[in-house]
Parts: structure tokens; sequence; C-alpha cells
């Protein structure tokens, strides 16, 4: 191999670490959900929590938002749904953008 096609395959992989990068931070920041005036993340640990403590069966639930706020929850099961449509969303755009680094490297 020579300099030049060594320098090409060097800056292709690191244009693809950035992307890959810059594409995850994209979607950490897309898991952000706004409900009832306070912020949370649609992250698998609260998820989890909602839906460990909505399937106990109390009513209401509270949970503590992104700011360490505790935060009532009258309806744990719509709340699970907005986590999960978010989390799903998001992860299914960063599924999208990681098939494209894939094809890059081909």
């Amino acid at each position: 191999m020579d300099i030049g096609s060594l320098k090409k395959e060097s800056d292709l992989s690191f244009d693809v670490a950035v992307a890959k990068r810059n594409a995850l931070e994209k979607a950490h920041s897309r898991l952000v959900v706004v409900y009832n005036e306070h912020i949370f993340r649609a992250d698998a640990e609260t998820i989890n929590l909602v839906k460990t403590l909505s399937d106990i069966g109390t009513s209401p639930i509270y949970i503590l938002d992104t700011n360490n706020n505790p935060v009532e929850i009258s309806d744990s099961k719509e709340f699970l749904q907005v986590l999960i449509d978010r989390n799903q969303e998001a992860i299914s755009s960063y599924h999208q953008m990681s098939k494209t680094f894939a094809n890059r490297n081909d």
C-alpha cells in the first residue's frame, strides 16, 4: 500500500468514527421527553422503572425527573407508552444511520 491509499483509508475511518459519535449523541438527545411539564429520558432505566411500578398496580406512581424533582404520574400506562414510543423512534433512527456507516466500510 502506498501513502496515498493509507491516508484515504485513515480519513474514511476517521470520518465514520466522527459520524457514529455524532449520530449516537443525536440519538441520546432524542430520548428527551417532556411530560406533565417535566423532563424525562426515555432510556431503558426509566422505562423499566415505570413498567415495574405500573405492574405493581399502585396508582399514582412517583418518580424523579431529570432534575431530581419528584413527579406524580397519574396514568402510568400512558406515560410508559410515551417513553417506549420515543425510545424506539430514537433507536430506529440511530439504527438507520448505523446501516449507512456499515455501507461506507464496504
